[in-house]
């Protein structure tokens, strides 16, 4: 049987792989796939259910229903600081996911490329490949908060540079760009016409009093900016696959055409109880953050506690970023071993790109005692490491 190339060429997320492993064993503690473990708060549930009770069961317009639409604008207008219209400037899809996909297909030819951190998150460049292009890798290094450096971008840019996508606050890391940093880049996608998409699903889940600040608010950023969001990890609604892309109307408005021939539609209750939940639950949606900051905080003293770890502490998300390169092992070494000796599972940061090598991914996307039981059977783990040098 014939199989395409760019089949083949996709690759399987190492996250996906150690989530499988885990399930294959009895008595696994995992902390690998990166999903909220709230319930989706029960009155967007019982939203969902009004409308799918009432008969809202078919298709929608390809851009979304305008009353999730209108709530959007009206949740993101003050944070990007410009009136966003909710005709032509916002689209919905299935998940962030999808979103990122098509504003690639949308501004992409094949044989271009775009501009990414690395560490990155998995499905970044696969969906570079199913567009037929690539990957100019930047490296976000520990030394500078796991950042790209403006210097470095420009770098990278030649003469087939399209894009360049920024994910702030960043999987797998928990690093998020300053406002001086994103300032830096913004005059440099200006000065290459670059089109940028920002990744901001973690834009709710941040351990600072500041307001979260968007690239696209910067000199000349509006016009070239696709904002891309979810309601995954903010509500906890990773299974309802509820993103958005909000941007300039002239690349907004081609994206239907891709995300007809591919989905159509987003689910139709879900879009209404999604512009619901954009204006009922707020406190909601601080009531887990605060309780994703007491972990944050638990987890980083539990595993800075642990002679020959040493972990970044994330500013967002729910994600920590492990160094264990004082013991020799590839990252796959660590975490395959872990898993076997203590039954725990996490994520060998070799699947986030070169980068990611020497380091693995833990989410603290779990409750209090799994995370306790969790550093305890890591600093076991490693105790037989040191032991045995």
């Amino acid at each position: 049987m014939q199989i395409s190339e760019l089949a083949k060429s996709i690759t399987k997320s190492k996250i996906r792989v150690m989530y499988d492993l885990a399930r294959k064993k009895e008595n696994v503690l995992s902390f690998t796939v990166g999903e909220p473990d709230f319930m989706t708060p029960k009155p967007i549930i019982d939203k969902a259910n009004e409308y799918l009770s009432k008969g809202y069961t078919k298709y929608t317009p390809n851009p979304g229903i305008m009353e999730l639409r209108e709530a959007i604008a009206e949740k993101f207008s003050p944070a990007l600081k410009r009136k966003i219209d909710p005709e032509t400037e916002i689209i919905v899809t299935v998940g962030a996911t999808e979103a990122i996909l098509v504003a690639m297909q949308t501004v992409m030819n094949p044989g271009d490329n775009i501009i990414l951190a690395d560490p990155y998150f998995t499905s970044y460049t696969n969906q570079i490949k199913i567009c037929h292009c690539s990957a100019n890798l930047v490296p976000a290094k520990e030394e500078n908060a796991f950042c790209m450096r403006a210097e470095d971008i420009e770098a990278a840019v030649n003469e087939r540079t399209k894009m360049l996508l920024l994910n702030s606050p960043c999987n797998p890391t928990g690093a998020e760009y300053c406002v001086e940093e994103l300032e830096q880049i913004a005059k440099i996608a200006v000065k290459h016409d670059l089109v940028v998409i920002s990744d901001e699903v973690y834009n709710t889940i941040r351990y600072t009093d500041e307001p979260f600040v968007s690239i696209a608010t910067m000199p000349g950023m509006a016009e070239r900016t696709i904002v891309v969001n979810a309601f995954s990890k903010a509500y906890a609604m990773p299974g309802w696959r509820l993103g958005y892309a909000i941007g300039p109307a002239e690349l907004i408005g081609m994206m239907p055409k891709t995300h007809d021939v591919t989905v159509a539609c987003v689910n139709a209750p879900h879009q209404y109880a999604g512009a619901w939940a954009l204006r009922n639950c707020d406190e909601e949606v601080a009531r887990m953050r605060e309780i994703f900051r007491k972990r944050k905080d638990l987890i980083v003293a539990g595993v800075n506690g642990i002679p020959g770890l040493k972990c970044f502490e994330p500013k967002g998300a729910f994600y920590l970023w492990i160094n264990i390169k004082e013991f020799g092992a590839t990252s796959e070494e660590f975490c395959f071993d872990l898993l076997e000796d203590q039954s725990m599972a996490i994520v060998p940061g070799s699947g986030f790109g070169a980068y990611g090598e020497g380091y693995v991914r833990m989410t603290y996307a779990a409750d209090e005692a799994a995370i306790q039981e969790g550093i305890r059977r890591l600093e076991a783990y490693v105790k037989k490491l040191r032991a045995g040098k």
